[in-house]
């Protein structure tokens, strides 16, 4: 593991912050191709990528300070603020928040919008993980020999040199969702063109990762928060919820036509 990845004279690389702007930027790639398919001037994926990487940061940071509250007690306001640990559905939540508020500002529909960053959300939470994975931050599964488990080296490892150090071996877990990203990513790939129901794309990836994510925090060290479940569990079922609720809004949803379909060249 390697939580700082190289230095340029006094400046460190971290691998989770690395990860984060790589995802950012995949993502930005993403965006501007399908806003482009669905009549959306592509360089306002630029715009998106700016509010999304300042409110992605901050939610992240917010919602994991909150999920171990109980660690931060009595710590300096430095360490609380600044410290390493985030979680992705605070990051979630607060930029697609963000992102509808942008797109209302330029008329754009929200349900195109949603739609059409659903595979860039993914990716970024793949990159996400894998910068957990190199840095070792904290995003472990349970102990091995406790799950009954003698699997092998990535599957099962300790994590001395991580940031967050752990000499017991355990599960790991972020290779897990690291390989659920990459296969969630693949399925919206396949299906992007094949849903046209209004915000249907978004529904489908948010039940489909809402479950994913149930399912892993069984086996993750994560605080529980309320009836055996962590925090992220029982935003999982209100994703579910949430999901299940615009695939059935979805049909009744009326999306103006877009005036003009955006060509990769400019002329």
């Amino acid at each position: 593991m390697a939580p700082v990845l190289f230095k340029i004279g006094p400046f460190p690389f971290h691998a989770y912050g690395t990860s984060l702007v790589l995802g950012f930027f995949a993502g930005y790639l993403l965006l501007r191709r399908d806003f482009r398919e669905r009549g959306v001037p592509p360089d306002f994926a630029a715009v998106v990528l700016v509010g999304g990487m300042f409110t992605g940061i901050v939610g992240s940071r917010v919602f994991h300070v909150i999920e171990h509250l109980g660690d931060y007690r009595g710590q300096k306001i430095g360490n609380v603020l600044l410290g390493s640990g985030f979680s992705w559905y605070g990051g979630f939540l607060l930029t697609a928040v963000t992102m509808i508020l942008l797109a209302r500002r330029r008329n754009i529909h929200w349900s195109t919008l949603i739609d059409a960053a659903s595979p860039a959300l993914i990716v970024g939470y793949g990159f996400g993980r894998i910068g957990c994975l190199i840095a070792g931050d904290g995003c472990y599964g349970k102990a091995c020999e406790a799950l009954g488990l003698g699997w092998p080296i990535p599957l099962c490892m300790a994590f001395p040199k991580g940031a967050v150090p752990m000499t017991t071996v355990v599960l790991n877990a972020p290779l897990f969702e690291i390989a659920g990203a990459a296969a969630l990513f693949v399925f919206l790939q396949l299906m992007r063109r094949r849903i046209t129901t209004p915000a249907g794309l978004f529904a489908l990836m948010l039940i489909i990762h809402a479950v994913m994510r149930f399912l892993i925090e069984f086996v993750r060290i994560n605080p529980k928060l309320a009836i055996g479940l962590t925090q992220a569990q029982w935003v999982s079922i209100i994703g579910v919820g949430l999901g299940i609720w615009l695939m059935k809004k979805g049909p009744e949803i009326n999306v103006p036509v877009p005036r003009k379909k955006f060509s990769k060249k400019r002329r």
